[in-house]
């Protein structure tokens, strides 16, 4: 009867074991599945914010707003939610509720470049350009030790300096990122720009043409910009053919862009926008004999983009339109279908949505508002507008 006891201690102890094990058991499934709630929690705050920037690039701002919330209630500690946030109250023009939560993004992180640089551009873009300086300063300091952060605040403050005019310390700002190895377009863009500005064509057509990498249409828009001012400069019969001959290759090349969008249209109207020129450069060499006045192009109201060409066509659609369709006509007509597309805002501002064959020229004359205006209004760098966008008429 010995071996009872024995049995007994053995039975009791295979029990211990079974339960210890199955103790370890319900532990490793409790950790997975909050560790699974966590990550799908993780992934929804993400989708949300993902949501939401894409929405403000299609300038959705209560949708964006809707999105954000959802991301700030998933996570609340997410800093990416708040930023996002911020954006669409500032889209809405809801400027102290943006403020609110860009500070509330940089409470989470506040050594996150990201969250202070757009922190940064919310107080140029409301004309705020002492707080924008001090935080652009804030920006460069953390992003010291990462270049590419630190080529974003540069080229930003450039940004923010050619929107005030302030065009030589724009121009100081972009240098800082173009004396770098391999520096982003919008460097180039930005100082090219700015030289534009003062009338210095050939410095902004050396810069644009020291980019070397892919081909866009800003790049296209900016080349033929900056080589268009070359028109009146001294140049021999040789030479000025040759600049015509390139401004002809960047049209037909920016024509390419917006071909496939063109063939949609009548074969009048593909007709018109596959060679005209989307960029509105026209250059009066009288104003530009005098380098002396370095702010001319803003002073007279005359910027390279509300100073355009008129479209050019074939021969054909010329004889075509002689024949069959007055001029005023067509331009009653053509004005009347833009004001069917204007738009207001639930803050009042009209808008128009970018359409196949806008630039800013025909927007211009279409809405009788001078293209320096709406250029300041939206807030252009270039004459480019890109497609699908919500262009401001006030």
């Amino acid at each position: 009867m010995n071996h009872i006891p024995k049995q007994k201690d053995s039975l009791e102890s295979l029990l211990n074991m079974i339960s210890h094990k199955n103790l370890l058991l319900l532990s490793f499934i409790g950790i997975s599945i909050l560790a699974c709630s966590t990550t799908t929690q993780s992934i929804n705050t993400n989708n949300y914010i993902n949501n939401a920037n894409l929405l403000l690039k299609q300038s959705q701002a209560n949708a964006a707003l809707e999105s954000a919330n959802m991301a700030i209630k998933q996570d609340p500690h997410n800093g990416y939610g708040w930023l996002v946030q911020a954006k669409s109250y500032q889209q809405l023009q809801d400027y102290k509720a943006a403020e609110t939560s860009y500070l509330r993004a940089i409470d989470i992180d506040d050594d996150n470049v990201e969250f202070r640089l757009a922190y940064a551009n919310f107080f140029c873009a409301t004309q705020k350009y002492p707080q924008a300086d001090l935080n652009y300063q804030q920006a460069a300091k953390l992003a010291a030790n990462n270049e590419s952060e630190l080529n974003s605040v540069y080229i930003s403050h450039g940004d923010c300096y050619t929107s005030q005019n302030n065009l030589e310390s724009a121009i100081d700002s972009y240098s800082q990122v173009l004396s770098k190895p391999n520096p982003p377009l919008a460097a180039y863009l930005g100082i090219t720009y700015a030289y534009i500005l003062q009338n210095n064509y050939p410095r902004a057509s050396y810069f644009i043409s020291s980019y070397d990498g892919a081909v866009t249409p800003e790049l296209l828009q900016m080349k033929i910009t900056a080589l268009s001012g070359l028109k009146g400069a001294n140049l021999s019969a040789k030479n000025k053919k040759i600049l015509a001959n390139r401004i002809k290759q960047l049209k037909q090349q920016l024509a390419a862009f917006d071909q496939p969008s063109a063939t949609s249209q009548s074969t009048e109207d593909s007709q018109i926008i596959a060679i005209k020129p989307t960029v509105s450069t026209k250059i009066n060499n009288d104003k530009i004999k005098s380098s002396s006045s370095t702010n001319k192009i803003v002073s007279t109201n005359t910027t390279l983009a509300n100073a355009a060409p008129k479209a050019v066509t074939t021969k054909s659609y010329k004889a075509q339109s002689k024949a069959n369709t007055p001029i005023k006509t067509k331009s009653i007509q053509a004005h009347s279908s833009f004001k069917s597309r204007i738009k207001a805002s639930p803050h009042g501002k009209h808008y128009i949505v970018i359409e196949a064959g806008d630039t800013l020229y025909n927007i211009a004359e279409k809405s009788h508002l001078s293209s320096t205006k709406l250029i300041k209004l939206n807030h252009l760098k270039t004459d480019y507008v890109p497609l699908g966008t919500k262009f401001f008429l006030d």
